[in-house]
């Protein structure tokens, strides 16, 4: 938004009472016949009506000028101004991957058939999350497991689940199955619409795409504008010797899938200099423990305490572009429980037992949760 001093001195908004006092004084000087300027006569009615209509178009020009600017547009106005740079708001995708579906006591063959359900346990909201199988697929007769390909019920970053939570079948799987879903299960990381804020800091970059030879920002927004990406580090101070740059990749999903980095690489390549030597890879995401020490007061039910607790804790730890993703304080723990678990008065947290911070190419992701209620 620009600043209102600013705006105050290009299209100041004048003070209707003020501003009637003027006119009716320049009427006057003027000879006007109407000499009845009395509030509540038909004249002063229609004449305070002028005014705020005049007063409205101002609040609109402001509006509007606010709106020409990439750096201070809103909304579909930034939209608007984007594609003047050649540039549009990432889609939403869904997330795609590969469910394993592991042989119970049954010796014969299990068909999964295409739209097959697969669904997460429910959360402390009591909420599931849900993924279609795609295509028919058979546990032959034999195998102990089978990779089954699956896509999110709808688009967004919050289907990257992470290992282990997609458990659950629709409808009863032959043999006694059971699913799980493994450490790289993800093909295809799912995200959310692209946000307004990143929508602009790409746009804001298109100047540096006009480098004769790449540049950091340069390759830092080709990347970037891959749908499944959350952001890109660019290292062009020769990490490897003279000449060479490294290109680290964050998905939605953290650690990027090797068809997200194809994707990247391929962009990389149409702007790539004659004698860079550029590689492309994945940040590394690390499983992070957590352990704490909640206490309620005696009058307070515990049920649901110790899910509530784990629930602020995910979502703490969710992969966003706002977050730190290579840190994690205990401040942040404690500030999280307590600010989504109201029954909360305290917090210890005594896994990790001080505050972390990794390299840049390393995303914090979260562990086991093992929560402890006590009394006051």
């Amino acid at each position: 938004m620009i600043d209102e001093k600013v705006l105050d001195e290009i299209l100041p908004v004048p003070d209707i009472e003020k501003l009637k006092e003027e006119t009716v004084a320049q009427l006057k000087s003027e000879g006007f016949s109407i000499t009845n300027f009395s509030s509540g006569g038909i004249f002063y009615t229609l004449l305070m009506i002028v005014l705020r209509i005049r007063i409205e178009l101002i609040n609109l020009l402001r509006r509007v000028l606010n709106n020409m600017f990439v750096a201070h547009a809103e909304g579909i106005w930034l939209k608007l101004k984007a594609a003047d740079f050649g540039k549009k708001q990432k889609e939403a995708l869904k997330t795609q991957g590969y469910v394993t579906v592991t042989r119970g006591e049954g010796a014969e063959a299990v068909r999964i058939a295409k739209g097959h359900v697969f669904k997460t346990i429910k959360d402390v909201n009591g909420e599931e999350l849900r993924f279609f199988v795609l295509k028919d697929t058979v546990l032959q007769k034999g195998a102990e497991t089978v990779g089954v390909l699956v896509e999110a019920e709808r688009e967004g970053s919050r289907y990257n689940v992470p290992p282990g939570q997609i458990t659950r079948s629709l409808t009863h799987l032959e043999g006694g199955c059971t699913v799980s879903n493994g450490s790289d299960w993800i093909v295809r990381e799912g995200s959310d619409i692209e946000d307004v804020e990143s929508l602009r800091e790409r746009t804001l970059r298109s100047w540096s795409e006009l480098a004769t030879r790449p540049i950091a920002e340069k390759y830092q927004n080709a990347c970037e504008q891959v749908p499944g990406v959350l952001f890109v580090k660019v290292n062009d101070m020769h990490p490897r010797g003279q000449g060479t740059v490294d290109i680290i990749v964050t998905g939605t999903a953290g650690e990027a899938t090797e068809g997200l980095l194809a994707q990247v690489r391929a962009e990389v390549d149409k702007i790539i200099g004659n004698y860079d030597d550029v590689l492309v890879k994945s940040s590394t995401t690390i499983e992070q423990p957590v352990s704490v020490t909640v206490t309620i007061p005696d009058t307070v039910s515990d049920d649901g305490i110790a899910d509530s607790v784990k629930a602020a804790i995910s979502e703490l730890l969710q992969i966003r572009k706002n977050r730190e993703l290579n840190e994690l304080t205990h401040a942040d723990i404690v500030h999280a429980v307590k600010s989504k678990v109201a029954s909360v008065r305290n917090v210890k947290v005594t896994v990790p037992s001080e505050d972390v911070f990794l390299d840049s190419d390393k995303v914090i992701i979260l562990g086991e949760v093992s929560v402890t209620v006590e009394r006051t």
